[in-house]
């Protein structure tokens, strides 16, 4: 079932892409198959240890499947994370300095006025 689901796998997941450049879109993603990877065989072993499920075929669908939901949910992730931070690296320094300010200045008048 493996030789069947891999190709598949592989073929789905093998176009997204996070950053234009090539090696560090591989090391994330990289990243986001073993930590995909990982969750999925977890969860399997677990359905085995409990007798849910036996036989290695079933175990093999759940797997692929868990796998690629897993993916999903983890490349969603790191796509939002990478935007955010993209986000505040494009905000001017002077926007960060005036809105720390303003944050400390509106504590000590509240702090001022709870006296």
């Amino acid at each position: 079932m493996k030789n069947i689901l891999k190709p598949i796998f592989e073929y789905i997941t093998g176009n997204y892409i996070i950053f234009e450049n090539p090696i560090y879109n591989y090391v994330i993603m990289g990243c986001v198959g073993v930590i995909a990877f990982g969750i999925a065989w977890f969860i399997v072993g677990e359905l085995y240890a409990e007798s849910l499920i036996s036989g290695s075929e079933i175990g093999s669908i759940i797997h692929w499947g868990l796998r690629f939901i897993a993916f999903l949910i983890i490349y969603v992730i790191f796509l939002i994370a990478i935007w955010f931070i993209k986000m505040l690296i494009i905000i001017p320094i002077w926007v960060w300095i005036l809105l720390v300010a303003t944050v400390v200045v509106i504590a000590t008048i509240r702090k001022i006025l709870e006296k």
